[in-house]
């Protein structure tokens, strides 16, 4: 509540920095304190109706960052040595990577298909590219939690993959870094923050 007013106006831009810059004193909470944020931070998902990118990202950096911190032993175990099986969940993955940065359904295909590529060849099968209402935050979860159970170069392939498709008009949006960012966590492939610095115009001078 003390600080509330002075990051009211922080541009969107900032928000996933903040959040690392948070961490370190985050890991220092009691056991009791931690359960207390935890309990906040479930209240904020289920206080809205639609939930929010930027409270599902947060949701899941807590996950990987605090309660892997207070509870050690809460290890994914890995079930999956092979992409194909999780060919839909990539396709979950990359559908909702393309909807997020782009205008349109020609422009996010596009996105969509250059992300797949690569994984289509990997999975000697074609990655499915999803109608909005089918790649949504629930559905985008659930793809996680599978895909957190495959081996390491699984992870990285896909991650990749999510990478190619945002960056796909060379401009990586707010919304675009924090799903790659929560991508990133959710599967043991931490990226750097994107950041990108707010391009001002001067007015340009009038003709002679």
């Amino acid at each position: 509540m003390q600080i509330w007013h002075a990051i009211q106006g922080m541009p969107q831009q900032a928000r996933i920095p903040l959040v690392d810059l948070a961490l370190p004193a985050l890991r220092r909470l009691s056991p009791q304190q931690f359960e207390q944020f935890r309990a906040t931070t479930e209240k904020l998902v289920a206080s809205k109706a639609e939930t929010d990118l930027f409270v599902y990202m947060l949701r899941k950096i807590v996950v990987r960052h605090l309660e892997r911190n207070f509870f050690p032993q809460q290890r994914p175990i890995t079930q999956f040595y092979a992409l194909r099986p999780l060919a839909p969940d990539c396709g979950a993955l990359l559908s909702a990577a393309a909807y997020a940065g782009q205008r349109n359904i020609t422009e996010a295909y596009a996105a969509f298909a250059q992300g797949a590529e690569s994984l289509n060849r990997a999975a000697h099968c074609e990655i499915p590219w999803l109608p909005p209402d089918q790649c949504d935050l629930s559905r985008v979860d659930a793809a996680l939690a599978r895909l957190s159970q495959a081996v390491p170069q699984i992870k990285k392939n896909v991650l990749s993959a999510c990478a190619q498709t945002v960056a796909a008009d060379d401009v990586i949006q707010e919304g675009e870094a924090e799903l790659l960012r929560t991508i990133a966590d959710a599967l043991d492939c931490p990226v750097p923050p994107f950041v990108q610095s707010q391009e001002t115009s001067a007015p340009a001078a009038p003709e002679a």
